[in-house]
């Protein structure tokens, strides 16, 4: 495996990388209300996990196999097994618990973080140049969110401050691998063939953890309206990572950590129109914040 050569730095003319931005995010935000709906339904959260990344590998295992040849596994098992990982089974499963004890809307600003961590990364790698403008719209898009996070807002109580400090493995991870999805791009290997694997390697991981701590039981639907949210759970995660793989191809792992910053202020717009959720003026007030750290870390003369 090798440094991709369609994995480049974006191009800061090309409308599609920022559209995705947008698309991708939006999608993200759109899956902690489902999980929400579900797990009060009696869905567990590890169940829900491995059903929204199954069922969205298998629909775009459909969709790639039309026209397109197929990835050697020998090749591409390790990545697809540490994709799967960072991007699929321990954010994705940490979000879905946390999401019940402290609600979509919060929980949807965790996607905000792992944009520093990237950065980071990304500088220690000299994959990214040290830029102040750069690290000053990453710090102010991170003061947002923890502005947002920080228990004396309104929405937030003490009593989900230890479920928030778990959530925050959620961006490590996703920092790791939007740095290892870039560095380890296999040579030749295209978005639509990527996704599928990223998603079923995180759905067998996930039905691992299920059956050696004998909670097989959890991953079925209790019900004909759960059954339904996972089926469009399932439409939602194949749109969402057949675009967050293309997003990665056009971009750079800093520029696509920035999609939490589009998870975000979504997540809570969402939370406020679908379950009513209510937050105060600071809470807004830190989405301000962040919007302001995403066009700063993203201006150009």
């Amino acid at each position: 495996m090798m440094l991709a050569n369609a994995s480049v730095a974006v191009n800061r003319r090309d409308p599609v990388a920022y559209l995705l931005l947008l698309v991708v995010g939006s999608l993200i935000a759109l899956m902690l209300p489902l999980a929400k709906v579900a797990m009060a339904a009696g869905m567990s959260a590890l169940g829900y996990a491995f059903w929204q990344a199954l069922g969205g590998g298998l629909l775009l295992c459909l969709w790639s196999t039309r026209g397109a040849t197929g990835l050697p596994l020998r090749r591409t098992w390790r990545y697809f097994l540490v994709s799967g990982l960072t991007a699929i089974a321990i954010p994705n499963a940490l979000a879905f618990i946390v999401v019940g004890h402290v609600g979509s809307g919060l929980t949807a600003t965790l996607y905000a973080l792992p944009s520093l961590i990237t950065y980071a990364l990304a500088l220690a790698m000299r994959m990214e140049s040290l830029s102040p403008l750069r690290v000053s719209g990453l710090l102010l898009g991170v003061v947002g969110c923890v502005r947002i996070l920080l228990p004396d807002t309104d929405g937030v109580g003490s009593g989900a401050l230890p479920w928030l400090l778990l959530g925050l493995l959620v961006p490590l991870s996703l920092a790791i691998g939007n740095v290892y999805r870039t560095v380890a791009w296999p040579e030749g290997a295209s978005p639509k063939q990527l996704a599928p694997g990223m998603l079923l390697s995180g759905a067998l991981v996930l039905l691992v953890v299920l059956v050696f701590t004998g909670q097989i039981h959890q991953a079925l639907a209790p019900g004909w309206e759960v059954a339904w949210v996972l089926a469009a759970q399932a439409a939602v995660s194949a749109l969402t990572y057949r675009g967050f793989f293309e997003l990665q191809r056009r971009s750079s792992p800093v520029f696509l950590s920035q999609l939490g910053f589009v998870i975000a202020p979504m997540g809570l717009v969402l939370a406020f129109l679908i379950f009513g959720e209510h937050f105060g003026w600071q809470v807004w007030l830190g989405v301000g914040v962040v919007m302001a750290g995403v066009v700063l870390a993203n201006w150009r003369r």
